[in-house]
């Protein structure tokens, strides 16, 4: 079997529209207007996307509908929309304002509600054309609330029309946040919407991983930086009777196989703390980011952040100003004390680790003597220390040249 016919199949499992449209529209013309959910798949259901029966084996999507208060937008997919207020609170932390600013490093100064909060639970977590997202949940201001939405499919005929939903959801927002989304939850939304015939993923430009800062900042202090600690430790959020993710793929396979959605209200809430908890950890990250200690995050994590997105001057100000620093803190210090002209600041960090034997700092105090003040004695000494190896044993080769050329040229001691 060709690669054509390959995925041409794959569409057809998947309930996707025919090669050649991109949900049910030719290529190159604009997705449907933000006219309203329903309008906008009646257009598309009359544009030709294929509609099948939604589940098997007895499924009733109607009564799982009703059973979990979401309305029916399109054949194999439901919609539940939930509004939070200002001021109510998720674990110990209030819901921050929408005006509120951003600014962490790697996302653009904007407002918090510029954004969209999602996360996918998926078919499977090995990935691969069969891995679908059947449950998709996103918060995003509207209409003076939070809102979140989630839409679950009751049927594989239904992706088509979910990810058309989901792309004119994510139109407005000037960018993404999510927990380890980078290595999940986009690429499975990018490989369905190229298995659904889209071009490109109409996905925002601008992505924050909130797992990765999280990990830099905590992952000394933490024993891991699961979502479910973040929560736990920064919000006040203890989940009880939550489903584990890795039975969720379970419960969507007894709808789709027997019918049974008694545990799919689990599914939703699960997806639901999920991405609500994203709205209130990035509302704590601007501030953990520039005062790490108030949360008691590793102030090295936080200048690491800084520097990475080219703040060295900030990462130099976290640093100095934490009350405690571990060796590879004092190291990184001493590293950018060095690289703003401080030398002196530098070798004083330098020479109170070498004094426990740091081979960094050796080697640091070994090139400062020799090249800084000439002191080719000193530095040999310094490199004396160093654990054996061949760039130890060059260096101590070249230095005791220097030194011997040094004294046969003028009769100095060094």
């Amino acid at each position: 079997m060709d690669l054509k016919t390959r995925l041409h199949t794959l569409r057809e499992q998947a309930g996707a529209a025919a090669p050649g449209t991109r949900a049910g529209k030719p290529d190159g013309e604009k997705s449907p207007s933000s006219a309203g959910l329903q309008q906008r798949l009646a257009r598309m259901r009359a544009a030709g996307a294929p509609v099948r029966q939604p589940g098997v084996g007895g499924a009733d999507p109607a009564a799982l509908a009703a059973e979990l208060g979401a309305e029916q937008v399109a054949p194999g997919v439901l919609c539940i929309d939930q509004d939070q207020g200002l001021g109510e609170f998720h674990g110990a932390v209030a819901l921050p304002d929408p005006g509120s600013r951003v600014r962490v490093p790697g996302l653009p100064d904007v407002s918090l509600g510029e954004l969209a909060f999602v996360d996918t639970e998926a078919s499977g977590l090995a990935g691969g054309t069969g891995t679908l997202a059947f449950n998709v949940g996103l918060v995003r201001w509207h209409d003076g609330r939070w809102c979140t939405r989630q839409y679950l499919l009751t049927g594989f005929a239904g992706e088509a029309a979910m990810l058309t939903a989901l792309a004119d959801d994510l139109r407005e927002p000037g960018g993404l946040v999510t927990y380890n989304g980078s290595s999940f939850d986009l690429p499975l939304l990018r490989d369905r919407y190229r298995l659904n015939a889209w071009r490109e993923a109409p996905l925002p430009g601008q992505h924050l991983d909130l797992l990765h800062p999280l990990r830099r900042l905590y992952r000394r202090q933490w024993p891991d930086c699961r979502l479910a600690t973040a929560e736990a430790r920064l919000l006040g959020l203890r989940r009880t009777d939550d489903l584990p993710g890795s039975q969720v793929p379970t419960v969507w396979f007894d709808w789709i196989h027997r019918g049974e959605g008694r545990r799919m209200a689990d599914v939703l809430r699960h997806n639901r703390l999920d991405v609500r908890s994203l709205l209130a950890l990035i509302s704590l990250l601007a501030g953990v980011v520039r005062e790490p200690e108030s949360l008691g995050a590793d102030p090295l994590g936080a200048a690491r952040i800084w520097c990475r997105h080219g703040h060295e001057e900030r990462a130099l100000h976290i640093l100095d100003a934490a009350n405690e620093l571990s060796g590879p803190g004092l190291l990184e210090l001493a590293r950018l004390w060095r690289r703003v002209g401080r030398i002196d600041d530098a070798v004083a960090i330098w020479e109170r680790l070498a004094s426990e034997g740091c081979p960094h700092s050796l080697e640091q105090l070994a090139k400062f003597h020799e090249h800084v003040r000439g002191d080719l004695r000193t530095a040999l000494a310094l490199t004396e220390r160093l654990p054996a190896g061949d760039a130890t044993e060059r260096r101590r080769t070249r230095l005791r040249r220097r030194q011997k050329a040094d004294q046969d040229g003028c009769g100095s001691t060094r």
